[in-house]
């Protein structure tokens, strides 16, 4: 791709037993997470490739696992390891990278929150080409499941309380403090515990998920064959 582009990020673990959705356990069983993280893999890789001429990379860990994602969902995507001791470094890695190969918007998501669509990425490209210097779509867990940059900005990712309640309000004080003026996105819900994956059923079964196929299947199949219920009362 020649010339200056918005940049698409996604960042996330291969899907294998044991090393993907672990809060989830003892509800779900190592393969059943990996799978249901497989989903929501695959689907959040081919939402993002109806965002047309955005230039797609994938992120992942662990590195060795970056020649055995390919084809189907990610055919479209540069595919690269992960780089950094946390998830901040990480995230600066990924939009460093992409800002040295000339882009000009860079917008981060992860493989968590199946309500993502293409139509909100495109969103936060255009909140970032009116003027905002960053965009976050904010999580119900007090983090967020998307960023977008207008420029590199480490602050941003740097010493944050990762995986607590205080992440995106750290991250909102960098901007205000930086004078960096930013946007918010829908609130959305991600799938990491046992009471998401309860909300997203609800959800499901009532067609409030019109797209990720695979993780809609997945939900469906779960609880109808009584989910972790079942095994409680075997």
């Amino acid at each position: 791709m020649r010339g200056p582009f918005d940049a698409l990020a996604l960042l996330a673990k291969e899907p294998s037993p044991g090393r993907v959705k672990t809060r989830l356990s003892p509800a779900l069983s190592p393969i059943e997470a990996a799978r249901l993280a497989s989903c929501l893999l695959e689907d959040t890789a081919g939402e993002m490739s109806r965002l047309g001429s955005v230039r797609r990379y994938l992120f992942l860990d662990p590195p060795e696992s970056v020649g055995r994602l390919e084809g189907g969902a990610f055919a479209g995507f540069e595919r690269h390891p992960q780089k950094g001791a946390d998830l901040g470094a990480r995230m600066q890695d990924a939009a460093s990278r992409a800002f040295r190969e000339g882009a000009r918007r860079v917008v981060i998501v992860g493989a968590d929150c199946p309500a993502l669509e293409a139509g909100r990425v495109r969103r936060a490209f255009r909140e970032l080409r009116e003027g905002a210097g960053a965009v976050f779509g904010p999580s119900a867990d007090g983090g967020y499941y998307l960023v977008g940059l207008a420029s590199p900005d480490a602050r941003l990712f740097e010493g944050i309380p990762w995986s607590t309640g205080a992440v995106l309000r750290e991250t909102t004080a960098r901007c205000r403090a930086s004078c960096t003026t930013f946007s918010f996105l829908q609130q959305e819900r991600d799938v990491d515990t046992y009471e998401d994956l309860l909300a997203l059923g609800k959800r499901v079964a009532a067609r409030a998920h019109p797209r990720c196929p695979r993780t809609r299947e997945w939900i469906t199949s779960f609880f109808a064959s009584g989910g972790a219920g079942s095994r409680r009362r075997g």
